[in-house]
């Protein structure tokens, strides 16, 4: 039975506006449901993953471990396959699926999964592993499905820099860009389909030459043949001038079709538009599995910059080589026709390269090289960042004139910079500008008498001309193909160095593997005790320890010291202590954020944790989508809906219920073929409903789509509405709403004043004591226990005082029992405020 089931559905649907077939959901009060019947503990059995991720490396013998939950009575088994993500099968790993058998009494049981070793560098990259078809149990309700990083031993953008690389970012920093450049083209060709695409590419670019030879020899042929001689043995149609002029002619129109043809194949091909994707994509994967300290080394700007700019001047790589090879290769034919046309032009076919690269060797000697603008425009853009970000403080303090001058002083010492570059640029290039003509009037000075004495034909005169300046243009075309790629020299080593960095893949591959050990031996120990309690898990019994814990400040200052702490699942700990006492540290210790200078941190593996900081985070999305960011497709769940709004109920998040319910409305109307254009001032479209789609399809509206559009614009500035201490609690509801195992909180109270931090402690105690908030009391033991963890500038020791305190004294930990103090002295009790707070409103949950 659902949510809504019992009485407990009889009361929801008096409080149920329905509309359009849909559901608007009203204020709910702390009565309105009651608990269902209590469930059969004779349930089945659970099969789950130990972990919701593993981390495999490229070629290992890789294992999926899985772990089965309850009475181990009996043989279970469930259906396995993989699915590929970012990670496909074939160049990742090889895809596999089967059937895996817990037999009576077995709790472990793993899966076999090959991973591939590609010699092509590639970011973390993910694939899924999937549970379905259970016999004789259940799965896991989260842990049916599980993420496979693969970790790639490559250095970028090959292994010709691993070495390098291994040195790190100082190292890389001084690499030549020339054949950094080879091997970055090596990775390019390297993508799926852009080896073929690249010689297409050097193929049919050619034509564009052919076509320049064609003109040439048609211009030669309609001066000497057609209108000249006009020799019938020499004409395409013997005997008929007028006609072969008019073949002639359309070939003139024909072949430029072909070219335009050809340039819309290239199009269509867009190998820059799949090399900036490798790249972008790449550089998203690889930041986001940054380590602490590689994420402190790079800002927010340079990120952007890379993104948004390096990556797609260096996707235009490919296009510059075989611009570069069309250009040489068109060269090659001008001087191949001026040579047959008169072998008498050999000296002007020798002559303008030399001519040419004299000048490319020497004018940095005759022009002085300016100053390069880049940290100038580095300068402005982190100014323009850091106005935009800290704006309020800027105009709270009276500074607005201040940053305008400071702004204005940058933006002026750029244009210093630039103006010189700019005639710099100037002056290197006019060289193409007159080549050309130099050789041109010097041909006609000295060759016009052999035109006039028959010696050399009027056709070849003039093609030599035309000759002479497709060359100088040409070499104009070459020089430019040369600047554009010498100028991807510093971004590509910028993104060599971005993309060397270290990440925590590594580390997390260690943690994983050591906690799902650690698990293992800790539920084989378990096993020899007698049965539990009905309702109550083995597994469940594994404490989350501390085992001699030390960490050190880049100062050597032992922060923490030989801590030895453990608590039982499903407590409430709130951590108290001064100000640099390791509260902060230990978060994030816990989170598995940071790694203690030596020690161990012991939580199960299968138990998911999450962090909420004390920083407010809102995600630019909907309200739907920041409350269900944790679990995305559970807003298209019925139940799931629910719960979120009575979660708002107990947070009082009343003008955020406004907002999700004014969603919800919108994402209930009926669906309208995608993105179809619907004439609003007639019927069409009306009756047009959009065909079968997924349960979730609905709820999660495609960026750009029709629906998200009515959402963005409805809801538009929809964050401006709310309070600060609204938009502190939704930044805590979002991760009540999640549900996970362990949830660890920085300074949740700091934002709220003495009610708004009752109210948000309640609600913690809620989670930790019913094993989730606003969820079935009745179907409390078919969950798996619920822990929290939050650091604390005050503790109430009223309704809602933590389990456990942890104090921080003197580089250690003192663990200290609330709840066992007020027993011995009941007036402790009475010192604190009582909380009023509704009543845990029920509904069901599968585990």
């Amino acid at each position: 039975m659902g949510v809504c089931g019992g009485k407990a559905a009889k009361n929801n649907a008096s409080r149920e506006l329905r509309f359009n077939g849909g559901i608007q959901y009203s204020l709910l009060e702390a009565n309105d449901l009651e608990p269902q019947p209590s469930v059969n503990s004779d349930s089945l059995d659970i099969v789950q993953f130990a972990a919701p991720i593993f981390v495999a490396a490229e070629g290992e013998d890789f294992k999926v471990e899985l772990m089965r939950l309850g009475s181990l009575s009996g043989r279970v088994s469930c259906y396995f396959q993989t699915e590929a993500s970012s990670g496909k099968a074939g160049s990742r790993y090889v895809h596999t699926e089967g059937e895996v058998i817990f037999e009576d009494g077995q709790l472990q049981q793993s899966i076999d999964i090959e991973i591939l070793d590609s010699p092509t560098w590639a970011a973390t990259l993910e694939f899924k592993i999937l549970l379905s078809s259970p016999m004789g149990c259940t799965l896991g309700k989260y842990l049916k499905v599980c993420r496979v990083k693969v970790l790639d031993g490559d250095s970028f953008p090959t292994s010709a820099y691993a070495e390098v690389a291994a040195l790190g970012s100082g190292a890389l920093e001084t690499v030549s860009g020339p054949p950094l450049f080879v091997e970055f083209c090596k990775l390019m060709l390297r993508i799926p389909g852009n080896t073929w695409r690249f010689g297409l590419t050097l193929l049919f670019d050619q034509l564009k030459n052919a076509y320049v030879w064609f003109m040439l020899v048609s211009s030669v042929y309609m001066v000497n043949v057609i209108f000249g001689d006009q020799d019938p043995e020499r004409l395409f149609i013997p005997g008929d001038a007028e006609g072969t002029a008019q073949v002639l002619g359309l070939m003139y129109i024909v072949l430029p079709l072909i070219l335009h043809i050809w340039k819309e194949a290239k199009t269509k091909m867009d190998i820059t538009g799949r090399c900036s994707f490798f790249l972008q994509t790449s550089m998203m994967r690889k930041y986001m599995n940054y380590s602490s300290e590689s994420r402190a080394e790079v800002t927010q700007p340079e990120v952007q910059k890379l993104v948004d700019k390096s990556a797609v001047q260096l996707g235009e790589s490919l296009n510059d080589v075989s611009s570069l090879l069309e250009t040489l290769g068109k060269l090659i034919m001008l001087n191949s026709f001026a040579i047959s046309s008169d072998p008498g032009m050999l000296w002007a076919v020798v002559t303008m390269p030399v001519v040419m690269g004299l000048w490319v060797l020497l004018r940095e000697f005759w022009l002085r090289k300016p100053e390069e603008d880049d940290a100038y425009v580095k300068e402005v853009s982190t100014l323009v960042g850091e106005i935009s970000e800290f704006y309020p403080l800027i105009a709270g303090y009276f500074q607005r004139p201040t940053m305008n001058e400071r702004f204005a002083a940058r933006v002026t010492k750029l244009q210093e910079v630039q103006e010189p570059r700019g005639i710099y640029d100037m002056r290197s290039e006019f060289f193409f500008d007159w080549l050309g003509p130099f050789f041109s009037g010097f041909y006609i000075c000295f060759y016009s008498s052999q035109v006039l004495g028959g010696q050399l034909s009027l056709g070849t005169f003039l093609a030599t001309i035309s000759v002479f300046k497709e060359v100088s243009s040409n070499f104009a075309s070459g020089f430019g193909c040369i600047k554009s790629i010498i100028a991807k020299f510093n971004p590509l080593l910028e993104v060599t160095v971005f993309l060397n960095r270290t990440t925590d893949v590594a580390d997390l591959r260690d943690l994983v593997k050591r906690r799902v050990a650690e698990t293992a031996d800790q539920r084989k120990k378990l096993m020899q005790l007698p049965v539990p309690s009905p309702g109550t898990v083995r597994t469940d019994m594994i404490p989350i320890r501390l085992e001699d814990v030390h960490f050190k400040l880049p100062s050597n200052k032992n922060l923490l010291q030989g801590v030895n702490v453990s608590v039982e699942q499903g407590k409430l700990v709130a951590l108290v202590g001064l100000a640099g006492s390791g509260k902060t540290k230990l978060i994030q210790m816990l989170a598995s954020g940071v790694s203690p200078t030596s020690g161990k941190v012991l939580i199960p593996s299968h138990l998911r944790c999450l962090l909420v900081s004390h920083r407010v985070y809102l995600m630019h999305a909907s309200p739907l989508q920041n409350l269900f960011f944790g679990d995305p497709l559970a807003v298209a769940q019925p139940e799931e809906r629910h719960r979120m709004m009575w979660i708002l109920d107990k947070l009082q998040m009343s003008r955020t219920r406004e907002l999700a319910e004014s969603e919800i409305e919108i994402l209930q109307e009926p669906l309208l073929e995608e993105d179809d254009e619907v004439d609003e001032g007639c019927c069409y479209g009306a009756n047009k409903v959009r065909a079968a789609e997924p349960p979730h399809a609905r709820w999660t509206p495609p960026e750009g789509s029709v629906r998200a559009k009515r959402v963005a614009s409805a809801l538009h500035g929809w964050q401006e509405s709310l309070s600060f201490q609204e938009k502190a609690k939704l930044h805590i509801a979002r991760a009540v709403v999640m549900n996970p195992e362990i949830l660890i909180l920085e300074k949740p109270l700091m934002n709220f004043d003495d009610r708004e931090a009752d109210l948000v402690v309640t609600v913690l105690k809620e989670y930790v004591s019913n094993r989730g908030v606003a969820v079935s009391a009745a179907t409390r033991d078919q969950r798996r226990p619920r822990t929290c963890f939050y650091s604390a500038e005050r503790v109430e020791m009223g309704v809602a005082m933590p389990d456990v305190l942890w104090k921080f004294e003197n580089a250690t930990i003192l663990p200290e029992y609330p709840q066992a103090q007020l027993v011995q002295d009941p007036k402790k009790g009475r010192k604190a405020k009582p909380l009023s707070s509704p009543k845990s409103a029920q509904s069901g949950e599968s585990p």
